[in-house]
């Protein structure tokens, strides 16, 4: 099990990036919520160790002076005395008042507010701010008689400073943490960067390109992934061409072996037809009475000598031989649109492909043969489109498209003619591509290099 758990993301898939970051705000915010908590409660136990100590040294000078005055000269000493009175109000967290036993007052409560500026919230003064307290002492005053201290404590002031003291934490430690974050998230994509080399390498052996080969990286791990990676791209490659070359060896057998089997059948059993027809030929004219069977002897030969020619024609087309590939493939495509009563093949051919050599032109006749058969036999299809032209880009492109059924290619296997078609183009170093869906027909792309395909070469 690693780090982080195997966790679906349907709609939001995330990268590494993202759940590194979001790992790290995950920390830092847990971090804070713990400082927070803390500061929070440390911030409330001295606010409350404030107003004591102050509520207590304001109680202990009340006393003194309340204590140490006479009882002569009574009003100037309770003036002196509401001047200390006056003073000590001043104190910040505290709000003082003096009631004689009788329930006089003698120095009100002052009047100022009690609660927190506007500018500290409200949140902030519910979590700091310390239970309410009060302090009363009673004494006995040569000046003012049995009387009691009174105090309320009054946070406000030291609930303002914890404000402003925590804003300016906070706003740093959110500037720092952004910051953290940014600068993590460079580095994080600096240091995946070869991740995603590894990941457009494998893509590129994924399509079939088994060129593809990774830089060293400076990480040991990865450098020693990218070596590897290389070694098996290499293996596949000198593979891939190792088949390409016997696949190639082996249409050239099949091709050899199709041409000696189209001229034995020309010169042996061709030759016998015609030799039997002509023994029939001249037996009917010898005699009236074997006419019939000497006719149905010629109908036999005439219809055996079709057959063959056909299977010469399949095993071997005589035309490309004789008059070059366009003749070849204009007379199979005009043969085909004979033959198909719902169907037309609109053939379209540019450029000059007489210094074509024997496999490549070979090759190209095959797969329209090979495609024309596929759409009679499954397409259902009322035109079919075959482009052949030279690229200028120094390629000769095929385009075969028609309109039928066409078919689903993630749930349909491919037939044998198109492996044919993919084996014979891939023996020529090619690529196909090919593109279907229910009832928008099949689209067919082929690119053949001009590099070693011209007679000589």
């Amino acid at each position: 099990m690693g780090y982080f758990p195997d966790i679906h993301w349907p709609i939001f898939p995330m990268t590494l990036t993202h759940r590194l970051i979001l790992l790290v705000i995950a920390i830092v915010m847990t971090m804070l919520a713990s400082g927070a908590y803390y500061a929070i409660d440390v911030t409330r136990d001295s606010i409350s160790d404030e107003i004591k100590s102050s509520a207590r040294l304001t109680m202990q000078l009340m006393t003194a002076a309340l204590i140490s005055g006479s009882a002569e000269n009574q009003p100037e000493e309770q003036q002196i005395l509401i001047s200390h009175l006056q003073r000590l109000d001043d104190i910040r967290h505290l709000n003082i008042a003096v009631v004689r036993g009788d329930g006089t007052i003698i120095y009100p409560f002052s009047e100022r507010q009690q609660t927190p500026r506007q500018s500290v919230p409200t949140w902030f003064v519910d979590l700091v701010k310390p239970p309410p307290a009060e302090y009363r002492k009673r004494i006995a005053s040569p000046l003012i008689g049995t009387s009691e201290i009174v105090i309320l404590a009054d946070p406000s002031d030291e609930i303002q400073d914890a404000w402003r003291e925590a804003r300016s934490i906070v706003i740093l430690i959110v500037v720092f943490t952004l910051l953290c974050i940014i600068l993590m998230a460079i580095i994080i994509r600096h240091s995946l960067k070869p991740v995603n080399q590894i990941s457009a390498g494998l893509g590129v052996i994924q399509s079939g390109d088994y060129a593809a080969r990774l830089p060293r990286f400076n990480l040991p791990e990865l450098n020693r992934l990218s070596q590897q990676f290389n070694h098996m791209a290499q293996v596949l490659d000198e593979q891939q061409r190792e088949n390409r070359q016997l696949n190639k060896r082996l249409l050239s057998v099949q091709e050899s072996e199709r041409r000696h089997l189209s001229r034995e059948l020309h010169d042996e059993l061709g030759q016998s037809i015609s030799a039997i027809k002509a023994m029939a030929v001249t037996l009917r004219q010898q005699s009236d009475a074997k006419q019939e069977g000497a006719n149905a002897i010629i109908g036999v030969c005439n219809q055996m000598y079709g057959v063959v020619r056909d299977m010469m024609n399949r095993l071997r087309p005589v035309a490309l031989e004789e008059l070059g590939l366009v003749t070849a493939i204009e007379r199979l495509v005009d043969g085909w649109n004979d033959r198909q009563e719902e169907c037309f093949c609109a053939l379209t051919i540019r450029g000059n492909y007489d210094a074509l050599n024997e496999d490549t032109a070979i090759t190209l006749y095959r797969i329209v043969q090979e495609a024309l058969t596929n759409v009679a036999k499954h397409a259902a299809a009322e035109k079919v489109e075959i482009q052949i032209e030279q690229a200028p880009n120094s390629e000769i492109t095929l385009y075969i498209r028609d309109n039928g059924r066409g078919f689903d290619q993630n749930s349909r296997r491919k037939g044998m003619g198109l492996l044919g078609m993919r084996e014979r183009v891939e023996a020529l170093n090619g690529k196909i591509s090919l593109a279907s869906e229910p009832d928008r027909g099949v689209s067919i792309d082929i690119h053949i290099p001009l590099e070693d395909q011209m007679t000589g070469k």
